[in-house]
């Protein structure tokens, strides 16, 4: 094997971006009227949780692309954020796994677990070739465990 690229999709940074053009200038809209209007607290509550919820579907957004796989080598595997990671090191993958009412189970992460304590995570809804990922990642030889995250 020489390498095995993970292919990101673009669309959680494209949404962001979009969501972003609608929330911002909404959110400050708000805090100006609520100033300009003599301190109203109505437009400066909902325009501060316009901003404040912006500001956290973005970190979350980063904290996903930052730590996922890019792609996988011979040596071991490296990450978005340029950190590489030696096989020797790998602890354990887990599959969080969330459950519908009927009892079906879908991938909802999976999470490369190293000694050190890192981890590299795996987003099936955010990968395209995730089937020859998680066929690769199947085959590691570690501990493969399962761990149920929430219901759908």
């Amino acid at each position: 094997m020489n390498r095995l690229e993970v292919k990101l999709s673009k669309l959680p940074l494209i949404l962001t971006v979009l969501l972003g053009l609608f929330f911002v200038p909404m959110g400050l809209g708000m805090l100006i009227s609520g100033l300009m209007k003599g301190f109203e607290v109505v437009p400066l509550v909902i325009g501060s949780l316009l901003l404040v919820m912006f500001v956290v579907i973005v970190f979350l957004v980063r904290r996903g692309q930052v730590r996922s796989v890019k792609y996988f080598s011979e040596a071991g595997l490296w990450r978005n954020d340029g950190r590489s990671f030696e096989w020797a090191e790998l602890n354990r993958v887990v599959n969080q796994v969330r459950t519908s009412a009927g009892g079906r189970k879908s991938i909802w992460r999976t999470e490369i677990q190293f000694k050190n304590g890192d981890t590299a995570w795996l987003i099936p809804a955010k990968i395209s070739n995730y089937a020859e990922v998680s066929d690769f990642v199947r085959g590691l030889q570690c501990e493969h465990t399962e761990v149920v995250v929430g219901t759908l």
